[in-house]
């Protein structure tokens, strides 16, 4: 599929998202739930989400033991960057140009460091899930939500279980990719081949139970940090939400709404995710829309703003990280994961 498709069915998804986002929308009612909104508990929200980048990039230093040692700062400029280029470029971009800044600027594989964002998307995937199931078996929705929750939770265990095997099998599995990417023509066979084997270097990590613990602790430390964000609208829009329970399902339902691929700043996603997630509590779809409005630009401007801070600090413009040879060489290195935050 071209980039332009994947570009242009990116941006059907958010316009249908969206549209199912406001369709019941009464529009006085929000313009009004804004203006009634207390703005003292939404400025704490832009040096929140900026800590929330640096969370990220303390946690991937970690991810990374297994295949090199990076400073706090580059590991933070490629993090504000990378997260920046997600929210004005196409295709979740980002996701391939953090991991490619930082292999460049330190001389690190490059298949390692993608193996090591990965890594770190499946706990965040892990820790989602979980997130998901304790929410849905805490808070009182339907039966079909509670096995929803189950059912995801039983995944989040499998994919645990099956890190645990590829990293206690690694010759195994090397053996395995070699054989299956061996049947593939050399310009995509060789360069997926890399990219598993830096996974499976990056997967080092598990075999240290300290490195493990940190990495788990650091990755519900930071989605703990984003639900306070929450937190801080309810108290901002006087919301009649439990703060624990509401915070647990907004995480929850808005990071697997922003998971789905859609325009750049995953809009439209994260105004459905609001929409639905509030929905559980009562919250109309008005004042959940305002309340995504308010929060969502409150954390694009936060991203955005540390992103220009790196580029300006690294002697970089948005040009040059959006220049084709940065994409190119990710390819090249075998990169086809472009994984949701």
């Amino acid at each position: 599929m071209s980039r332009n498709v994947r570009i242009a069915l990116s941006v059907a998804i958010s316009v249908v998202l969206l549209w199912l986002a406001l369709k019941d929308v009464d529009w006085d009612q929000a313009m009004a739930a804004m203006r009634n909104a207390e703005y003292l508990y939404v400025l704490p929200m832009l040096p929140l989400t900026v800590w929330t980048l640096y969370i990220r990039a303390q946690r991937w230093r970690v991810f990374l033991g297994g295949v090199g040692v990076a400073p706090m700062g580059t590991l933070v400029s490629s993090t504000n960057i990378g997260f920046m280029a997600n929210m004005v470029l196409p295709l979740r971009v980002g996701e391939v140009i953090r991991p490619v800044l930082l292999s460049r600027k330190e001389s690190l594989p490059l298949s390692g460091v993608l193996g090591s964002c990965l890594l770190e998307r499946i706990f965040d995937m892990f820790c989602i899930l979980t997130l998901f199931a304790i929410a849905a078996m805490w808070v009182d929705v339907s039966e079909r939500v509670q096995q929803w929750g189950y059912a995801l939770l039983s995944v989040a265990m499998t994919v645990a279980a099956g890190l645990a095997i590829l990293r206690f099998q690694e010759a195994l599995a090397l053996r395995i990719a070699r054989r299956v990417c061996d049947l593939l023509p050399s310009g995509i066979g060789d360069p997926a081949y890399g990219f598993v084997e830096g996974f499976v270097n990056a997967l080092a990590m598990l075999g240290n139970a300290s490195a493990f613990a940190r990495a788990f602790g650091w990755s519900f430390f930071l989605w703990g940090v984003i639900s306070l964000l929450y937190v801080l609208g309810f108290w901002a829009f006087h919301l009649d939400v439990p703060l624990a329970k509401g915070a647990l399902v907004l995480t929850a339902i808005i990071a697997i709404a922003v998971s789905v691929p859609s325009a750049p700043g995953f809009i439209g996603s994260y105004q459905l995710g609001c929409v639905l997630a509030l929905g559980i509590f009562g919250v109309d779809e008005s004042a959940a829309l305002a309340f995504s409005l308010v929060l969502h630009m409150t954390q694009f401007v936060s991203v955005i703003g540390a992103g220009l801070y790196s580029l300006w600090k690294e002697g970089m413009s948005l040009s040059d990280v959006e220049a084709r040879e940065v994409a190119d060489e990710a390819v090249e290195a075998g990169s086809g994961s472009q994984a949701g935050e």
